[in-house]
Parts: C-alpha cells; sequence; structure tokens
C-alpha cells in the first residue's frame, strides 16, 4: 500500500502588529488619509491628473522573510525561483487587472508626461507551506497560507520621479481548522492579497487626481 505523509501545519503564523506608519517618510513622501489598514504616501506637490496611462515595471522582486529560506532547507534553489516567478506574476497579473481593465487606464509601452510608472515588489513573505502537495502521496494540512508586505511605487514615468506610495501588510485568510492545502491553494490565497493591494493603489491615484497640489 502507498503510504501517505501527512504533515500537519498546526504551526499559526502570528499576525504581527504593523508599527506606527510614519507621517513622512526619508524620500519626502507625506502620508495622506486613507480608511484601510494600509500606509499611503503622496510627494505633496504633483498634479496628478495629467496621469491617464500606465506602465508596469518589468521586475517585480519578491524577497522571504529573514530567516525563511534556512528555515526551509527542503526547497532547492529552482523551487525559490518558481515561487519567485508565480508570486510575481500573479501580482503583475492583478496590477494590470485592476489599473487597466477596471481602472481604465490605459497601457503606455514607453514613458510619457501623461504616463505613470508602476514599480511593485513583495518583502518579509512568510509561506507556512511552500512545499505542500508537492509529492505525488503528500497531504499537507494548514491554517492560513502566511503573510507578507506588498509596495507599490508610483513614479513620473517622463522623469522617473518617485511621486507615491502603497504599503500593504496582508495576511492570508486563517482558518479555525487546519485546511487542505497545495500549491495552487497557496497561490490562490496569496493573490487575493495581490488583489487588494493592486485595489488600494488605484484608488490612492484616483483620489491623488482629484486633488489639487497645494500651493
Amino acid at each position: 500500500m502507498q503510504s501517505f505523509r501527512v504533515v500537519m501545519l498546526l504551526l499559526l503564523v502570528g499576525i504581527t502588529a504593523a508599527a506606527e506608519p510614519p507621517e513622512v517618510t526619508e524620500d519626502g513622501l507625506v502620508r495622506v488619509s486613507s480608511s484601510r489598514k494600509v500606509g499611503v504616501y503622496r510627494a505633496p506637490d504633483v498634479p496628478f491628473a495629467r496621469y491617464q496611462r500606465v506602465i508596469i515595471g518589468p521586475t517585480i522582486p519578491i524577497a522571504f522573510r529573514k530567516g525563511w529560506e534556512r528555515a526551509h532547507p527542503e526547497l532547492a534553489p529552482e523551487d525559490l525561483e518558481s515561487i519567485r516567478a508565480d508570486f510575481a506574476r500573479a501580482l503583475r497579473t492583478e496590477l494590470e487587472r485592476e489599473l487597466v481593465k477596471r481602472g481604465r487606464f490605459a497601457a503606455a509601452a514607453d514613458p510619457a508626461p501623461d504616463v505613470i510608472r508602476i514599480d511593485a515588489s513583495v518583502k518579509d513573505l512568510d509561506l507556512a507551506a511552500p512545499d505542500a502537495g508537492k509529492g505525488p502521496a503528500q497531504r499537507t494540512y494548514a491554517r492560513t497560507a502566511g503573510k507578507m508586505t506588498v509596495t507599490i511605487e508610483f513614479r513620473d514615468a517622463a522623469s522617473g520621479a518617485l511621486i507615491g506610495r502603497v504599503i500593504d501588510y496582508e495576511q492570508t485568510r486563517e482558518y479555525l481548522e487546519p485546511q487542505l492545502v497545495n500549491q495552487v491553494t497557496n497561490l490562490e490565497d496569496f493573490r487575493i492579497g495581490f488583489a487588494n493591494a493592486a485595489r488600494y493603489a488605484r484608488e490612492a491615484i484616483n483620489v491623488a487626481k482629484t486633488e489639487r497640489p497645494k500651493p
């Protein structure tokens, strides 16, 4: 009889309360009010109304939580690269869906005065069960997929100047009882977080477009 490897992941990926974000960042961005648990920052004197098109940066860096790779020696380098590639692709897809399809920004091919560039990244990615379901007989259970921090920066595409930033701390949904998880369910849970971050970015741009810079 084929043996089944059942891994019960009862370790809860804790929700760590984020420190209160600063009112002004080191690069001069000013925090603006937001109705959600997310940090939204803007350059105070930039007129966003001129931006009608977007470019999403060519690369989306994905960085794991400090010590995470050391804690998962079962993962080969190619496994880590596969996770990074899958997460970057999922975040790009959500940004395109939110900004171009729902936000009705035209997609630009080249920098121009009416183009805003979106540079996204993920840091502190804490994936609870990164090898879940990889083996043909492997059954893995977990109460949550993990957590991450998504940062989305806005730049004037023509000059490259930083004009805004959204910092979103995402914790995937948590179940009362451990659930059967695999690579597909892991990515789907984090995709929900990517969709949230993309929506916050669109909303921040839309709000900025309606406000006039202070004299």
